[in-house]
This record gives structure tokens, sequence and C-alpha cells, in this order.
């Protein structure tokens, strides 16, 4: 039977209540974003890559302050910047030359210019993290006063790179991890970015909601202690968070993955039923399966795929209006929709031309990558697609299908819930190798309604063309196509952490999130 979503019974029980804006107004800081798109750095990158994107949100660190765009990276939990002894990494943010390639200014923090910085290397030990990309980054950490848009976080750690080893020339940017503070990589937990700003009064619960948009849209936003009606269709429906497989806790946002289907002209095609887990990571760009699942895809799509697991296409296969269903939790009602669109992106030269076949036609790729985990990692291809709200005190993630490019919005604030209604989240399913979990705080309720204006920003990114749906046959590429995986384990060990304790009223953190397209491995991907 399906599960109802508490949020859907809360925003009645609300109203029943009576509980409007004038008995706890809501605040809400909006953050200015601009998309970014990077050119092709040909000292640097393979000879052939494909095309990356990253979801970030602009904040101010220090005093005076400094500024700077970090990406949102819900697979990681620690604030990374970018020390400028980093920036001889020709792949860097930091790195002028590679700035000004995606039109930015470098990105880094000098903390020799704050006047409150504080040195936690004697408490937290030697700033040390690896990624997905294969690169390792050592430094100090730090902690000094984060802006967002008018509020401050006030002593927010974050760890300063200060070294980067990065042999396979993976795009290094500043990062704001929002997950659990297990994963965080010191030696001794601290209050992460969400736990501070509930701590500190900015939010009333550990929750945050994430709407990434079309894949090709100006803007997206993320609301800490609060969700945008506007901007989802239907009902949010809520999916419990399991145990990570490698801890045995939850402390990554893994939930059961249970269902794909392939819908066509030609019908709808079951690609796979069963019971896996799946981390929702907006840090990951592609679709990352288990080996044996991505074979299982590519059989039931009829693809062969090149040596090192690459799936190439025609780009017009994207042109046809075939989508792919996720299913979560064995829930009818707990399904995205994503366009197969999402997932073809063109596989690109050095000099930033699309790569082409011996017949001159364009070549892409299926943005799906095989690896040697026990879970897969959904990224932004498929968040983009969705509505999703992340709720660090109950371990539970709600979903919707997104209503995508609408300037609307009706912000509704997040407040801990007194006992008042019951959750009707299912039970989760039992997934091998990740025991089934469930949270342990009271479910959320609506408490208060604000406002949040759209800042329309101009889109620098170019329009793929997509064609006929057919795979080339016989026909080969015209180089080597090789697709970087995405984002895998930290390396240090997750231990949980005591949560910091609540205070202050009820509020709503807004910030839209700027798309910067990237070219090359992975954007300092944390998971």
């Amino acid at each position: 039977m399906a599960s109802l979503s508490y949020y859907t019974l809360l925003i009645a029980t609300s109203l029943l209540c009576g509980l409007t804006i004038a008995e706890s107004a809501a605040k809400v800081v909006h953050m200015n974003i601009a998309r970014q798109q990077a050119v092709v750095d040909t000292l640097s990158l393979p000879a052939v890559n494909v095309q990356h994107n990253a979801y970030a949100v602009n904040i101010s660190v220090g005093n005076p302050p400094q500024y700077m765009s970090v990406q949102i990276d819900t697979g990681s939990s620690d604030l990374v910047l970018l020390g400028n002894n980093s920036c001889s990494d020709p792949n860097a943010l930091c790195n002028p030359t590679f700035a000004a390639s995606i039109g930015m200014t470098p990105q880094f923090f000098d903390p020799t210019k704050s006047n409150t910085t504080q040195n936690l290397t004697p408490t937290l030990g030697n700033f040390s993290t690896s990624y997905g990309g294969g690169n390792t980054d050592s430094g100090t950490w730090l902690a000094d006063t984060v802006g967002l848009n008018g509020m401050s976080l006030m002593n927010q750690t974050f760890g300063l790179t200060q070294s980067i080893n990065n042999p396979n020339k993976a795009n290094i940017i500043p990062i704001m991890g929002v997950g659990f503070p297990s994963q965080e990589a010191s030696q001794t937990r601290y209050p992460g970015v969400v736990q501070q700003m509930k701590s500190q009064g900015l939010i009333d619960v550990q929750a945050y909601s994430v709407w990434l948009n079309d894949p090709n849209a100006q803007a997206g936003s993320i609301l800490f202690g609060g969700i945008d009606t506007a901007k989802y269709s239907g009902s949010l429906v809520s999916v419990p968070m399991v145990n990570d497989p490698e801890t045995g806790t939850i402390d990554r946002f893994i939930i059961p993955w249970t269902l794909l289907n392939y819908t066509s002209a030609d019908g709808n095609v079951t690609l796979y039923t069963g019971a896996t887990g799946a981390l929702i990571d907006s840090g990951t760009t592609a679709m990352t399966l288990p080996t044996d699942l991505a074979i299982q895809l590519s059989d039931g799509l009829g693809l062969s795929p090149q040596a090192d697991g690459t799936l190439l296409v025609d780009c017009e296969l994207g042109s046809y209006g075939d989508a792919f269903t996720f299913g979560f939790n064995n829930d009818p009602a707990a399904v995205i929709t994503v366009p197969l669109s999402n997932f073809i992106k063109p596989v690109l030269l050095a000099n930033g031309s699309i790569q082409v076949d011996q017949a001159g036609d364009p070549i892409c790729r299926v943005h799906v990558s095989p690896a040697p985990f026990e879970f897969a990692i959904l990224g932004d291809i498929f968040m983009t697609a969705g509505y999703f709200v992340f709720d660090l005190d109950n371990a539970i993630i709600s979903m919707a299908q997104a209503n995508l490019n609408t300037t609307e919005s009706n912000v509704i604030a997040l407040a801990a819930s007194s006992g008042i209604g019951a959750t009707t989240v299912m039970a989760s399913v039992s997934i091998t190798a990740l025991p089934s979990g469930t949270g342990t705080s009271a479910p959320l309720q609506i408490l208060a309604t604000a406002t949040a204006k759209t800042v329309s920003i101009q889109s620098v990114a170019p329009t793929l063309k997509l064609g006929s749906a057919t795979t080339k046959a016989g026909g080969s590429a015209t180089g080597s196509a090789t697709g970087s995986s995405a984002s895998a384990t930290k390396s240090s060990a997750a231990n949980p952490g005591q949560q910091p304790s609540v205070h202050g009223a009820t509020s709503v953190v807004v910030a839209l999130v700027t798309l910067m397209t990237l070219l090359g491995g992975s954007c300092m991907l944390l998971a």
C-alpha cells in the first residue's frame, strides 16, 4: 500500500491548528548566482572528455569577507575551501588561468586577510581527504564567519587545502558538504553547516530541500529549514534512509532503490527490480551503478559498453522523448521520472569540439558509469527531475516530481513536531548488506510561510541539438572515448558524533543554486 507523505498530512494539520505566518515569521536568505561554462584546457584535460556540471551557491568567509562560490554536495559533510597554496594545480578554481576559462575570478580563501580566523588543527588534527576523481587534498582545519547573503554562521569549521595531488586532472572547486557529521573528514566530529544553522537559530530543523531545476535552466534553489510547494507537483512522498554498507550506520543519504522502468514510443520495459541502496548525491554528475546493475542496464537498452564500461550512442537518441522511471522502497508513489535526454551528453575533444564517428555524426555518451560499489549513486542528472527534502533529524528523504522552470514560489518553514500527527513513512525495504534503519526524532510540521523571489540570470550555456534514436552500428570513434567515474568514498573513517543543541526561532534559509558547467574529471566530489 502506498504511503502518504507526512509533509502532506502536516500541512493539513498546521492549517487546522491555525498556524500562520503572523504567529512565526520566517527569515529568507537569497543568494544571487550565475551559470558558468568551462572552456576546455588542452594542457590539463585528457584528449576526450564529457561535460560535467556543478551546482553552487555564493558565500563569504572571514572578516572582512572574502567571496566565493561553493558546490552544494549532498554526498559529503565538510565545507572545503581552496587555499592560495593550492593554486599551482592547473585544474583548481583558485588558479587564475582555469578560473578565467570559465568566466570566474579565482576562488580561494586567504586566512591572513581575515581577523577572525581560528586555527583548529590542534583540536581536529591535520586536514586530509580523498575524492572520487582520484585526487587527495591536505591542509589545515580553520573556523571563521561564513556569510549566507545577509545571515552569518559564526565560528564555522572548514578545511582549507594547501596541497593537492591530482593525478587524473579532475576539476577542483570549493565545496559545501551538507550531509551527516559522521561523514566528516576530521578525527573529531564538529557541527557542520546544517547543524550550525540550527544551533545558531537560523533554522528550526536539520532539514533542507533541493530543486536543481531543468538541466539547461539558469538557476535552482536550496532551502534550509523549509520547502517550496510551488516547485513540485503532487505530494511529497517519504522514504526512510538505510544503513551505509561501509559503516553499518545511517550516515549518508542512501535509500532503497527498487525499480527502474524505461518508457519509449514502443511501450514500457522494466529494466530492474530488486533492492539496491542508492545515494542521492548532488555532488556527482553521472549515475554510478554497481557493475552487475550497469551490465543489466546496458543489456536492457541493447547497448554494447566500451572496454571501460562507457556507453557510446548517437546523440539523436535523446530527442525521442524516452524516459526512465525510478521507484523507491517498493512504494508506487515514491517515483521520479527522468527524461533520457538528461543522460545523453556529448563526448568532447580537447579542443572543445564534439567527437564524431567515421560518418561524421556526433558521438554522445549515456551518462552511466559502472563501479565496484555496493550501492548506486544517483547524481544531478537524476536530481534535476525531482524535488527532494533531506531530513537529517529523522533520516528520511521525501521526494516529488519537480515543476521545472517555474517562476512561482511558496516557501513554507519546517518546525520540529510537538507530537501533532503521526509519521506515515513505510517501513524500509530490506536490502542485502544494507540493514534497514529509521529515524528517532519526531516528524516535522509546517509552521510558517514566506515568499522567495526568483532571480533571473542570463544563461551562457549552449543548447545541445539532438536527433534520431538509432545507436550507431559499425562506426568507430575517431579517438579514445573515456568517461570519468562518480565519487565513491572518503578516505577517513566515519564515527557518529553528537548533534548541537537546538535554540532560536523558526526560519528558512534560501539559496539560489548556480549551475557551473565544468569539463573533465569529478568536480572535487566528496561522498
